[in-house]
């Protein structure tokens, strides 16, 4: 691995690791920091996506009826691949107790994000982000 492939790495981990954190404390002004402003995201609950950071930003008032501040929203496994100018993150991640409708749900759950990142202005701003879950039946 190249060492800007390597330091790229190291920057976006610690930015999606930032805002993990801000989720956590419901800090909106922290989950919103990175994010591109024509961001696009499917989500878990409905809509099934949402275009725009301002549609971005609603999104978590429906997340923060059941998320307490302080309850996990963890980062269990990352992967990043970066390069000059747009990356991608995989990771599994932890949500939870009781952050869900869902009665099933009340001690966490696991979910699967994947994030694109595209370099503005030399920040990384996430630009796609994917949140999913297994498909039950």
């Amino acid at each position: 691995m190249s060492e800007h492939a390597n330091t790229e790495e190291t920057r976006i981990k610690s930015l999606l690791e930032s805002w993990a954190d801000a989720v956590r404390r419901h800090d909106v002004p922290a989950i919103l920091a990175h994010h591109a402003p024509d961001i696009v995201m499917f989500d878990l609950p409905p809509p099934l996506q949402c275009k725009g950071i301002e549609a971005y930003e609603q999104t978590w008032e429906l997340m923060f009826r059941y998320h307490k501040p302080g309850a996990a929203f963890d980062i269990e496994e990352l992967s990043v691949t970066a390069g000059w100018d747009v990356a991608f993150a995989v990771a599994i991640m932890r949500c939870g107790p009781d952050s869900s409708s869902n009665p099933a749900d009340k001690d966490g759950f696991l979910f699967r994000l994947t994030v694109g990142l595209r370099k503005v202005n030399g920040d990384w701003r996430i630009a796609h982000e994917h949140h999913s879950v297994p498909a039950t039946d």
